[in-house]
């Protein structure tokens, strides 16, 4: 039975100002609640694995998403080798502690023990660098892309279930639509644009980097939406986790941002600025 609606209102009520305000906050705050975040989107991944009938490593795949958060964090100045040197370890560690768990399935258990860490914590991890680098430059890059993504989610919600007839992926998400997605991309181009005319990005970014910006919430953001619709089907689950009550799990809120913060924070990369 689907939780009552005014779960899903308390949780927007104390959720979305709670959420501005660690945005705004910065730091260790924002910095680590996406690592919780990263950490709580492993567990349903691996929750979800075991459904599969495989046992992921949840030792090590805790431990070395940790160590990617660390790293996220530190960077720059933890050292690429010594970082790199712990993460082979942690590779060889999961490998050899795989001979001697007696378990069915072996390969499927290190496979699925690496795709939770490579899914949530190193990709929705690139969210405490891109906020640091906002902090170094005084600008909001981090809100605009959240409020990018959910200016999408909104707008491709909203014209998708009044005007969407075809479907784009029906076997995936049968209630995804062309229409839906296109205003979706038209509501991150949008939002990005006003950030950007406002002054909220500062002079580091051109309008063709905003267009860039746009694309990645308003179009991979709806590909990550996808991927974890596809995640969830193949293990035979309509939600993620319960954790956010009517809303799902942390991998369904934040499916979206999982393709849009890394391929941002590549961009960025990209010009030279982190």
């Amino acid at each position: 039975m689907s939780p009552p609606s005014s779960d899903r209102t308390l949780i927007n009520i104390i959720g979305i100002p709670g959420w501005i305000a660690i945005i705004w906050l910065g730091g260790l705050v924002y910095s680590g609640f996406m690592a919780l975040c990263a950490l709580i989107g492993l567990f349903e991944f691996y929750k979800m694995a075991s459904l599969k009938g495989v046992s992921p490593n949840r030792y090590v795949g805790f431990s070395l998403s940790i160590l990617i958060l660390l790293y996220y964090w530190f960077s720059p100045q933890m050292s690429e080798t010594i970082f790199i040197g712990f993460l082979i370890m942690g590779i060889m560690w999961l490998l050899i502690e795989e001979l001697f768990r007696n378990l069915p399935d072996a390969v499927g258990n290190m496979s699925y023990t690496f795709f939770g860490i490579f899914y949530s914590p190193l990709l929705l991890g690139t969210s405490i660098p891109i906020r640091q680098f906002d902090s170094a430059n005084q600008i909001s890059i981090t809100f605009a892309l959240i409020v990018s993504v959910w200016a999408c989610d909104s707008a491709a919600f909203f014209f998708g279930s009044h005007w969407g007839k075809k479907k784009i992926f029906p076997r995936v998400s049968p209630k995804k639509s062309f229409v839906g997605s296109i205003a979706g991309f038209i509501a991150s181009l949008i939002t990005m644009n006003m950030f950007y005319y406002f002054g909220l990005l500062g002079t580091l970014f051109t309008s063709y980097d905003i267009f860039i910006f746009s694309l990645i919430t308003g179009v991979l953001g709806q590909i990550g939406d996808f991927v974890e619709s596809l995640i969830k089907r193949d293990a035979g689950v309509k939600d993620s986790g319960t954790i956010l009550r009517g809303h799902g799990g942390i991998l369904d809120r934040f499916d979206s941002l999982i393709f849009a913060m890394p391929i941002a924070y590549l961009y960025i990369q990209f010009l030279d600025l982190i």
